[in-house]
């Protein structure tokens, strides 16, 4: 983080410009900042450098620590999660007073449930008239486990003894961490170029907020022990990276994603699976998540003398607004590539309607209608025949969504014939599988072509 002091109109009246600078100045200051990092600002050193004012544990390792290292006052300090500040000091009685509650529903998504498919599922029944406290909790809003961090800059006098703490500390930004998602939000986000502007009495000031990151020397590159998978294994390193979503209809949309492993795949992090975004608001009809998620897959190459299948990743898109107004915005499937690479996606989605009613629950209330299990939107893992038919499904287009996938294979044997082999194998499956749905769809063509002639037989003899 840097921070200047902006030039004075007076400037161009002086010869020099030291001429108008007091000791209040500041003309820059950058800091380099880690995660829950503590650094003290000059009124907390001042204040925890006496002894009789540290009461509880924390505030007694702050004393020893400013004691023992002879810590001196920054302009720019941190508030870690340990320690006892307050972002929103509103008084209750003011007009935009915001409770502690309404904050936390800001950021609460739906739990993630009925993973399983339906069939499988053990809460079948809808509607439960007597439901148990714990059936209660389970399903209330799930509200993220979070750490937060606030960079804050000292404006004090210091010709002043004491000052107002409400305009002399002023907050830069916030970073929390969600810990079930692996998510880090910065509020305000990074800016390398255009400065914030903090307006001050009597003068203004510019900051900046930059990721930095660390250099990575060549000796931290080289790897001298690799873990190989096991014989007959073929193991994928799978990268997703959730973009952006754009012409969705509401705001406040997430994208919740499930990996269908089909027969002979595995994997030992299955709460990795399934996954969901982080809420993001839209601006022009565009919302950047940049959400990543890894899992590692691994395969049986014993299935070469089957036709192999290959997993299908399951996306759904919602929106959860202010007034808990939850909404299903579409829905999309794609086979993850069977090749090692980068590549680029975007995806359509497409959502379900169900009449007038369901329209106007949509708008008004929430609670539109979704598929009772989403692997319903690929091609489900109980399917039996060689077609799925959906046309009975009413759906209509919805927005996009980016994606990138990063795919790295490794497999123990280093015989090039035998990855060739399992390529050559999947390549002739797929082709086979496209034949025989052509094929299916010419006869079906085929049947109606003779149905439709042998009715107009029918109608010509009436006649």
């Amino acid at each position: 983080i840097k921070i200047l002091q902006q030039k004075s109109p007076l400037v161009d009246l002086f010869d020099y410009e030291e001429e108008i600078h007091d000791s209040n100045y500041l003309e820059s200051e950058e800091k380099t900042i880690s995660w829950q990092e503590k650094i003290f600002s000059s009124s907390e050193v001042k204040f925890y450098s006496e002894e009789k004012n540290c009461k509880n544990q924390l505030q007694k390792d702050y004393h020893e620590l400013i004691t023992s290292e002879n810590v001196q006052g920054s302009r720019l300090f941190t508030y870690t999660a340990e320690d006892s500040y307050r972002q929103d000091k509103t008084a209750v009685t003011s007009s935009n007073y915001s409770s502690f509650l309404s904050r936390k529903n800001a950021s609460a998504l739906p739990e993630i449930q009925n993973r399983k498919p339906f069939n499988e599922r053990y809460n079948k029944q809808v509607i439960d008239n007597s439901p148990t406290d714990s059936r209660i909790r389970s399903s209330h809003y799930l509200y993220l486990d979070c750490s937060v961090m606030h960079v804050m800059v000292d404006l004090s006098n210091r010709e002043q003894v004491s000052s107002d703490p409400e305009t002399s500390k002023i907050l830069l930004c916030t970073l929390t961490y969600n810990k079930a998602g692996k998510v880090l939000s910065i509020d305000p986000d990074i800016n390398n170029a255009e400065a914030y502007i903090i307006e001050s009495i009597g003068m203004n000031y510019e900051y900046w907020i930059e990721h930095e990151i660390p250099k990575v020397y060549y000796q931290d590159k080289n790897i001298s022990d690799i873990e190989l998978p096991p014989a007959n294994i073929l193991r994928l390193f799978l990268t997703l990276d959730f973009t952006d979503a754009r012409d969705f209809n509401y705001n406040s949309i997430f994208i919740t994603y499930t990996i269908d492993l089909p027969k002979f795949w595995s994997t030992n992090h299955h709460e990795r699976l399934y996954g969901r975004t982080q809420r993001c608001k839209m601006i022009n009809k565009l919302a950047h998540f940049s959400y990543v998620a890894e899992i590692t897959l691994d395969l049986d190459l014993n299935c070469l003398y089957d036709v192999p299948s290959w997993p299908y990743l399951l996306i759904s898109v919602g929106s959860l607004d202010n007034w808990t107004r939850y909404r299903i915005e579409g829905y999309t499937s794609i086979p993850l590539p069977s090749s090692s690479g980068s590549y680029e996606f975007k995806l359509q989605t497409w959502r379900p309607v169900y009449g007038v009613v369901n329209a106007l629950r949509r708008f008004f209330t929430g609670g539109t209608a979704e598929l009772e299990d989403i692997a319903y939107c690929g091609i489900p893992r109980d399917h039996e025949g060689k077609s799925l038919d959906k046309k009975q499904l009413r759906v209509v287009p919805s927005g996009t969504v980016g994606l990138r996938v990063n795919i790295v294979q490794q497999s123990k044997s280093s015989s090039k014939n035998r990855g060739y082999k399992f390529q050559e194998r999947f390549n002739s499956g797929s082709l086979i599988n496209t034949v025989n749905s052509v094929l299916e769809q010419f006869k079906a063509a085929r049947e109606r072509m003779i149905q439709a002639r042998s009715d107009r037989i029918d109608f010509l003899n009436k006649d």
